[in-house]
C-alpha cells in the first residue's frame, strides 16, 4: 500500500472520529486557521492591519475561508479553489473522493450557504481570485457562476473595486507570472507600489 493511500486512510479515519464526536475535520481546520491568523496579527513585529491570506488549491479554500471568518485577515488571494456546490457535486469530482476532501466538508452548511456565499462573508475586504479555464477539478461554468455571485456581494458593499476574479488560460496551477500579479495586487491594496513584475523583468 502506498504512502499516499495510507495518508488518505488516515485522513478518513480522523474525519470519522470527528463526526462521531459531533464535530468535523473541516471545522477543526477552520478553527486552527482563525487562531493562526489572530496569533500572527498579534505579534509586535507584524502590522496587524496588513495581514493577508494567500493560497493555492486547498490552500485557496483555506485562504478565503479564514478571510471570511477572521477580522485579523485584511485581504485574500485564492488561486484555483472556487465554484458552486452544484458544479462540484458531480461524478468524478475531487470533492466526493474522501481523504482530504473531508477537510472541506462542514456538515449541513450547504443547506444554507454555497461556497461563494461563505467566501463573500469576507466582503468588503480586498479579494483576488484566480481560476484556470481548463482546470479539470473546477468546471469553468461553475467557477464563473460563483464569481458572478461574489461580485454582486462586493458591489452591494459599494466595494466592487476591491473584488477581482480572473479566469486565466491553463489548468490547476499557480504559475510564476500569476504569483507576480498577485503580490503586486496585494502591495497596491496595502498602499505600496507593486515591484514583483518589475523585478522579474530585469
Amino acid at each position: 500500500m502506498s504512502c499516499c493511500a495510507l495518508t488518505g486512510e488516515a485522513q478518513q479515519a480522523l474525519a470519522s472520529n470527528f463526526f462521531n464526536l459531533g464535530s468535523s475535520l473541516a471545522g477543526n481546520m477552520a478553527l486552527e486557521d482563525v487562531r493562526a491568523a489572530q496569533f500572527l496579527a498579534s505579534l509586535p513585529e507584524v502590522d496587524g492591519k496588513r495581514v493577508a491570506a494567500l493560497g493555492f488549491s486547498m490552500g485557496a479554500f483555506r485562504a478565503w475561508q479564514v478571510a471570511a471568518l477572521s477580522d485579523a485577515i485584511a485581504a485574500v488571494i485564492a488561486s484555483n479553489w472556487m465554484a458552486t456546490a452544484d458544479g462540484l457535486m458531480v461524478p468524478g469530482s475531487s470533492t466526493l473522493r474522501g481523504s482530504s476532501s473531508f477537510q472541506m466538508m462542514h456538515p449541513g452548511l450547504l443547506r444554507w450557504l454555497d461556497y461563494p456565499d461563505v467566501a463573500s462573508l469576507a466582503a468588503p475586504k480586498p479579494a483576488l481570485f484566480f481560476a484556470g479555464a481548463t482546470d479539470k477539478l473546477f468546471p469553468a461554468a461553475s467557477v464563473r457562476d460563483a464569481y458572478a455571485k461574489m461580485a454582486r456581494v462586493w458591489q452591494a458593499w459599494n466595494a466592487a473595486d476591491r473584488f477581482e476574479a480572473i479566469m486565466r488560460p491553463g489548468g490547476h496551477e499557480f504559475p510564476r507570472e500569476v504569483q507576480d500579479y498577485a503580490y503586486d495586487w496585494l502591495d497596491r491594496q496595502f498602499g505600496r507600489p507593486g515591484v514583483h513584475a518589475a523585478n522579474r523583468a530585469r
